[in-house]
C-alpha cells in the first residue's frame, strides 16, 4: 500500500513539475502527456498540434523527424498551418503520420512525439471443423501496437494449452492465434486487445480502455458435412421408390385392362 502510494506521489510530483517547467519555457506545445511530450491521435480523425510562443518574434517551423513538413513527400496536400495560431493541421489523418513533430522559432525547439492509437479488427465469426486447426488473425494500425487475446477469462499465451500465437507479415507479435485439434470445447467468443503507449501514459498519465474486437468461433461436427449428403441421398432414395410402386401398379393395371377386353370372333 505504502509502494503504491509512493509510486502515485512520484508520478503527481513528475507531472507538477513538467507544467511548472513549461510555464517558464519561451515555447510550449499542446501535448496531450506532458511527462513524456506526447500527443495521441484517432486514425482518420484530425490531428491538431500547437505550439504557444511567448516574447519570442519570429516565424515558427514545423518538422516532421527533422525534416521541414513542406518537405515531407508523405504531407504534400495534406496539411494546412495557421500562422495566427501556431497550428500545424492535418484533417485526416493516416497510420503513418505518426512520429517525432518539432515546432521551433529562432534558436528554440521543442519535441512532440505523436503517436496513433491502436485499432484492431478479427472476423465477427470463425468456423472451423472438429479436430481441425483454427487460425484466427488480428489486423491492427497504430503507432507500435502490442497484442494479447483472452477467450473467456484467460489471457493466452504460447504456453496456454494448445494455443499458438506468433507474428503476422508486419512483425506485428501476437498477431495470429492458432489452435490444433479444434474441439467443441473451444467454441465461443475469442478477443483480440491492441495498446500501445496512448493507453499506457494517456492524457497527464490517465490510462485509457484499449481497443477491442472479438471473434465468435463455431465449431462444426467432423460429420456435419455429411449429414446433409445423407439427407439428399435419403431423399432421392424414397422418390426412386415412389415411382418404382407407381410404375408397377401401372403395369398390373394395364395387364388387368388388357386380360378384360372382349375377345374377337
Amino acid at each position: 500500500m505504502e509502494a503504491k502510494f509512493l509510486a502515485s506521489a512520484l508520478s503527481f510530483l513528475s507531472i507538477f513539475l513538467a507544467i511548472y517547467a513549461q510555464s517558464l519555457d519561451k515555447l510550449v506545445p499542446n501535448y496531450d502527456n506532458i511527462e513524456h511530450q506526447m500527443k495521441f491521435y484517432d486514425i482518420r480523425h484530425p490531428l491538431v498540434l500547437s505550439c504557444n510562443v511567448k516574447d519570442t518574434p519570429g516565424v515558427l517551423i514545423w518538422k516532421k523527424n527533422n525534416t521541414d513538413v513542406t518537405q515531407v513527400p508523405s504531407l504534400k496536400g495534406r496539411f494546412k498551418l495557421i500562422e495566427a495560431e501556431n497550428k500545424f493541421i492535418i484533417d485526416k489523418t493516416d497510420a503513418s503520420d505518426d512520429g517525432l513533430y518539432s515546432c521551433s522559432i529562432n534558436e528554440e525547439s521543442r519535441n512532440i512525439t505523436v503517436i496513433a492509437r491502436v485499432i484492431v479488427r478479427v472476423p465477427s465469426n470463425t468456423a472451423v471443423v472438429e479436430g481441425e486447426k483454427m487460425s484466427v488473425t488480428c489486423s491492427v494500425v497504430g503507432t507500435d501496437p502490442q497484442l494479447s487475446w483472452t477467450f473467456g477469462n484467460v489471457t493466452l499465451t504460447n504456453s496456454t494449452d494448445r494455443y499458438i500465437l506468433k507474428a503476422d507479415e508486419d512483425n506485428v507479435p501476437n498477431a495470429i492465434l492458432t489452435l490444433d485439434n479444434v474441439t467443441l470445447d473451444d467454441r465461443g467468443d475469442y478477443k483480440c486487445i491492441g495498446r500501445n503507449a496512448a493507453n499506457d501514459y494517456g492524457v497527464n498519465g490517465t490510462n485509457t480502455a484499449p481497443a477491442i474486437d472479438v471473434t465468435t468461433v463455431r465449431v462444426k461436427g467432423k460429420f456435419a458435412a455429411l449429414w446433409p449428403f445423407l439427407g439428399i441421398c435419403a431423399e432421392v432414395l424414397i422418390l426412386c421408390i415412389i415411382i418404382l410402386i407407381y410404375e408397377k401398379r401401372r403395369n398390373k393395371s394395364e395387364l388387368e385392362e388388357s386380360d378384360t377386353d372382349p375377345q374377337e370372333h
